[in-house]
């Protein structure tokens, strides 16, 4: 479900203006150590839950889930996860797959290894043939400890020539390794600037690390 706003009547009316068309990126390193012990402890697969806990922190503050829908601002009820999977047998190829976020983790869960073997098993970019709105994109270097990374992305990403745009923070996750005893991750956001000023970036951080501090199934 997309809600418009009274754009007129928006408090960040002039600042969206301003800085429509700019995006930034921000690097944080995440400690995972906790959320590692939780879910290894269930036995639990990275990849799901790490994405659980990135959509989990996005529907917890609208102001991640704002867009522009056939012209109109606004924000979405719910995000889901769309994450990149790589293509069996086929090297390097890649399918961006969607699954449903639900609050309960353990439902979410299922369906992220059903959706995965699916994609896995895919031929084309976009599992269901185009970019799905209305999702908090996600992808992951697994094996690559990074300090930061920078990407260039256009709001109209998702639909482009459609006169629709996303403000959503596009997460990237790297490697895990340990540092003074601790678990430690890199997380990227690239913030839409429109959207997002540096107060969101570090919110969405502190929410992040709230979430993973707390993970339980």
């Amino acid at each position: 479900m997309f809600y418009t706003i009274d754009y007129e009547n928006w408090e960040r009316k002039e600042i969206f203006e301003r800085f429509a068309g700019y995006t930034y990126n921000l690097t944080a390193e995440a400690d995972v150590t906790d959320f590692l012990g939780a879910i290894h402890e269930k036995g639990y697969k990275f990849y799901p839950s790490i994405c659980w806990c990135i959509a989990n922190t996005v529907n917890s503050d609208v102001d991640f889930r704002c867009a522009k829908v056939d012209g109109a601002i606004g924000y979405y009820e719910s995000l889901s996860p769309c994450y990149t999977l790589m293509r069996k047998g086929e090297g390097h190829l890649f399918t961006h797959m969607v699954t449903n976020f639900d609050k309960d983790f353990n439902s979410f869960y299922k369906a992220f290894l059903e959706d995965k073997e699916k994609a896995e098993n895919g031929s084309t970019l976009y599992y269901y043939g185009n970019p799905v709105p209305g999702c908090v994109d996600i992808t992951i270097l697994p094996n690559t400890a990074y300090a930061s990374i920078c990407y260039v992305r256009p709001a109209s990403f998702v639909n482009p020539g459609s006169g629709s745009e996303s403000y959503i923070p596009f997460i990237t996750v790297g490697k895990y390794q340990e540092r003074d005893g601790r678990m430690k991750m890199s997380v990227t956001g690239n913030f839409n600037h429109a959207a997002n000023d540096g107060y969101h970036a570090e919110k969405f951080f502190r929410m992040l690390q709230e979430n993973l501090d707390t993970f339980s199934a």
